[in-house]
């Protein structure tokens, strides 16, 4: 087993490194590149180290080289190991430890002499000096005193291996004895005794409980978290008293029993809160129950790092409130946990779904007492524990792992996703020989074995989501990382052909000079205006832009593609630029292009619409992801995984809109079937336009609509703008405005508007494949031809780009899941000078108060909150004394909506400041104010609801003016009531 695991694969990488050294030692270019490739392979050196080597390698070889040549060159090589160290420490002392230089150079030994140059790794020779009494002669010492301790460390263990019948071949085998002795577990046939013993005599933490001696359980990556939890499924599983008091134990078969029939056979399914359906739920339950509920909802909550503190003690106390005598107070163990820093996200399933989890660690309990099994074997074995969480009658995975996670944080990964288990496993399992198989407890234990391993390798747990390792398991690449369309056919020249030879991409550059890669875009078009004064301003600019893309942006592990026919070539830039003298095409990078080439036909957005786009090298980062999906086999720079992986965050779409639901009808007071007509029309459409007369809800609606199709989760994916005569393009989109410079002087930055914004995030990672809804109010008191500007044109070609008014280098597209709601008043005349371009670009959707889908709204309302019809019946009335002629002057349901509406003095006041006012202007110079008032006035509407006069007063009315809001002294209208 450990020639399998330690020496077999340290000789097969030596072998490769010996070959990488003869390249090295005859001047080959791609040494280092190869160097990459060996080192990579193996898991003997610290990721955040390597790099740092691999950006030195790459930017400055020509420095690491002389570097590397005092330990392949010679023959006393650990006499230069100082050299060594203080010659690479001083390109980067920050990242370049003592022990890290000493790690890289054992590996550059290793290639030249396996058996008598082992590998250095820093905390594991430490660690075992320190174990063994040898920490004082050098462990922290100089790079070559460090190495060479090592070596007769090892010379000693192959003195000493054959008196205890261990069977060692040379240095590098006891260097792989010495790594298990570190981190191995003894085997289950020892004695509980010897166990313990090892385990003291490695430093590992124990218990003083004799029952944790057969077994040590160990702390996890969060202590606090862990042994909150272990405070309460300890003494559960052990049936020892419940840590919330009482004195009895709570994890007995009827007490879990009582809680799934209460709260799973007895489901609530009402909008409160949980917490108030559990208490319903709990009434009159025996104290053990409520203690065992108390102690079931602290473990849901205690590993989420998506709750506040206060929120997971809050929900234990409020549940331990119930007892009779009220609250007992929180173990301190329990309450620091609540505190301690969370294990894991649980997103909105946990809080959406703690009845289930309940439910299911009740049954869990249920499916332990009956089949008998024993809780310190259950605590002190991985593998029956993952057996047992299988036994009840259903499963909810994700609370299932969180338990296992809780009850032995020393094995157990706090991953409660399985699709990231397998895809974590998957992407590390070189590191143990492969997968062992593909159920629950397979991929536990793999997970554990590569946590193991790489906590070795690289002197600290591994972090799953973060990096260096999340990119290599969820198919997402470190920052920075971008993709290049390079077109081949330059100048008329076709170049292809050459690139795929010699694994290249250039551009032609003759006139260029030699700008360093890495340069400014002003040194670039200094030198591109310098060069090529024989072409127009307007080129040069172009030019200066392409060269910078190449020289500067383009980096090494950056995707690039060109098109040549019907097919698209696809490839991983692995160099820095470089220019080449009496060449065609100066300017090159290395480029590894993948065999087959790729059809243009059918190509996932948003590709189609980037390679359309002009110029010889274009930036296609927005496709990236979809580029990483058509690769068909891992290229340099990528992690392991498959390629296409279902993980990698989605391309642009038009996502697929919600529908319309019957509490979304019932709170607008609008048909369903309406509702769900307009959310069709923005699926299809994109773009609509509510219009009609003052009152009619158009930007209520769209905002409840907006708000609705996003989720209340999501209330910042809306952005509500106004426009008005003085909105512009510049406020809209973008448009320079003063901004302080470094030096305190004031000068002018080009900033975003808010649909820029908007659009840029709804075009990011992780949002690609969400709703963003823009809302623009009063849309025709703009004038939209100034306010959109360029955008015209994407308003209707959405699949497509556009050159931009103030960056006309750049290209930009309205991401397709950005929807645009706009409201306009027909009562104001500009509706009339809107443009059919504009009619064209939108659906128009009609709010009138008698036809559509807002006719009969404010009957509705007032039936359903239990109002009188009378605001209903005098609106009808007020817009029948409106001629059919002037429809668009009829107002809408929305001034009797408000809360003062509902007394007669608040009906009023709406009448005479908000009505008669708006009707005087619609009727300016067909009707004096006299007779408008006359018509419309209050009185006069509500007896045209009322008939004739009537004896009754109305209630709380004062006698009124004759400006026709009344009749003066005349109070026998009828009232409100």
């Amino acid at each position: 087993m450990l020639d399998a695991e330690e020496y077999d694969y340290k000789i097969e990488l030596s072998v490769r490194l010996k070959f990488t050294r003869e390249a090295f030692l005859r001047d080959e270019p791609d040494w280092f590149e190869r160097l990459r490739r060996d080192i990579s392979s193996s898991n003997l050196m610290n990721q955040y180290f390597m790099m740092r080597l691999v950006e030195l390698g790459r930017s400055q070889p020509e420095v690491l080289k002389p570097i590397i040549d005092l330990l392949w060159r010679g023959d006393h090589p650990t006499d230069s190991l100082d050299d060594f160290a203080a010659r690479l420490r001083e390109q980067n002392p920050e990242n370049f430890s003592v022990g890290g230089v000493v790690g890289f150079a054992s590996i550059l030994l290793l290639g030249r002499d396996p058996e008598l140059y082992p590998p250095y790794r820093a905390q594991a020779v430490k660690k075992f000096l320190k174990l063994v009494g040898w920490a004082d002669r050098g462990a922290n010492g100089s790079a070559l005193e460090r190495y060479g301790l090592l070596l007769e460390a090892m010379d000693e263990v192959l003195r000493l291996a054959p008196q205890y019948g261990i069977a060692l071949k040379d240095r590098l085998d006891a260097q792989g004895l010495m790594w298990t002795v570190m981190n191995v577990d003894p085997p289950s046939n020892w004695s509980a005794q010897d166990i313990a013993e090892f385990h003291s005599w490695r430093g590992d933490k124990v218990t003083a409980d004799p029952l944790a001696a057969a077994t040590p359980t160990r702390p996890g990556p969060f202590p606090g978290v862990e042994s909150a939890a272990q405070a309460i499924i300890r003494p559960g599983l052990l049936l020892d008293p419940s840590p919330f008091g009482g004195g009895e134990p709570t994890w007995t078969a009827e007490n879990a029993q009582e809680i799934y029939n209460r709260v799973i056979l007895s489901e609530d399914l009402g909008s409160r809160s949980f917490l108030e359906k559990l208490k319903d739920q709990l009434s009159g339950a025996a104290a053990g129950v409520v203690r065992l509920a108390a102690e079931l909802v602290a473990l849901q909550s205690l590993p989420l790092t998506n709750l506040r503190p206060a929120t997971k003690r809050g929900r234990v106390n409020e549940v331990l409130s119930w007892l009779p005598g009220g609250a007992p107070g929180l173990p301190p163990v329990i309450d620091d946990g609540f505190s301690a820093q969370g294990a894991f996200n649980g997103g909105q399933g946990f809080n959406q779904v703690q009845y289930k989890h309940l439910g299911w660690l009740a049954t869990l309990i249920v499916a332990l007492r009956e089949a008998d099994y024993n809780g310190a074997e259950l605590l002190n074995d991985p593998k029956l524990l993952s057996q047992a969480t299988l036994t009840p009658s259903y499963d909810v995975q994700a609370i299932r792992y969180s338990f296992e996670y809780m009850a032995a944080p020393w094995f157990f990964e706090p991953i409660v996703n399985r699709t990231h288990r397998v895809k974590i496993r998957d992407a590390f399992d070189g590191l143990i020989g492969g997968a062992s198989g593909d159920d629950d407890w397979a991929i536990a234990n793999d997970l554990h074995e590569i946590q193991q391993a790489l906590t070795a390798r690289d002197g600290a747990r591994a972090e799953w989501y973060s990096e260096p390792y999340l990119h290599v398991w969820n198919g997402q690449q470190p920052a920075g990382r971008r993709a290049w369309l390079v077109r081949q056919n330059q100048g008329g020249l076709n170049m292809l052909e050459g690139w795929l030879q010699n694994g290249r991409v250039s551009t032609r550059a003759q006139h260029l000079g030699s700008p360093p890669a890495g340069s400014d875009l002003k040194a670039i078009q200094e030198a591109v205006n310098l060069g090529y004064d024989h072409v127009d301003y307007a080129e040069r600019k172009q030019r200066a832009q392409e060269y910078y893309r190449f020289l500067t942006l383009m980096k090494p592990d950056d995707r690039v593609v060109t098109l040549h026919e019907e097919s698209l070539y696809l490839g991983v830039i692995t160099g820095e630029a470089e220019y080449a003298e009496h060449e065609e095409a100066r300017l090159w990078r290395d480029v590894e292009w993948v065999d087959r080439p790729v059809p243009n036909s059918g190509l996932p957005a948003p590709l189609p619409k980037l390679l359309d786009e002009t110029g010889v090298v274009v930036d296609l980062t927005d496709a990236l992801t979809a580029l990483d999906r058509l690769m068909p086999e891992p290229v340099p720079g990528d992690s392991p995984g498959e390629a296409g992986d279902p993980s990698q965050p989605p391309t642009a779409v038009v996502p697929h809109l919600r529908a319309a639901s019957d509490d979304l009808s019932t709170s607008l007071h609008v048909a369903r079937e309406d509702l769900q007509e307009i959310i069709d029309l923005l699926q299809t459409r994109n773009q609509i336009v509510f219009y009609g007369p003052p009152g009619t809800g158009k930007t209520f609606l769209a905002t409840k609509i907006a708000r609705y199709l996003t989720g209340e989760e999501h209330t910042s994916h809306i952005t509500l703008v106004q426009f008005h005569p003085s909105y512009a393009y510049e406020d809209f989109f973008e448009g320079y405005r003063p901004a302080s410079a470094d030096d305190g002087h004031v000068g002018f930055a080009l900033e975003p508007g808010p649909l820029r914004r908007i659009a840029a995030e709804a075009a990011a990672e992780g949002n690609r494949d969400k709703p963003f809804f823009l809302i623009i109010d009063e849309m025709n008191r703009g004038n939209l031809a100034k306010v959109f500007g360029e955008l015209y044109f994407l308003l209707e070609y959405r699949n497509d780009s556009i050159s931009l008014q103030y960056n006309p280098a750049e290209k930009f597209a309205l991401p397709p899941n950005l929807f645009i709601i706009g409201t306009m008043n027909t009562a104001d005349r500009s509706i009339a000078m809107v443009d059919a371009a504009i009619r064209r670009r939108f659906a128009f959707v009609e709010l009138h108060p008698e036809d559509g889908m807002i006719r009969g709204m404010l009957a509705k309302y007032l039936e359903a909150n239990g109002k009188s019809p009378l605001r209903a019946q005098l609106l009808d009335a007020l817009n029948a004394e409106i001629e059919s002629s002037d429809r668009d002057l009829m107002v809408g349901p929305s001034y009797f909506m408000r809360d003062h509406a509902e007394t007669e003095e608040g009906l009023r006041r709406i009448w005479r400041y908000e009505l008669l006012p708006l009707l005087e202007e619609h009727y300016f110079g067909r009707l004096d104010r006299k007779k408008v008032h006359e018509r419309f006035g209050f009185e006069a509407i509500l007896q045209k609801v009322h008939g004739p006069a009537v004896a009754e007063p109305v209630a709380d009315a004062a006698p009124t003016d004759t400006d026709g809001n009344g009749l003066e002294g005349d109070q026998s209208q009828p009232g409100l009531s």
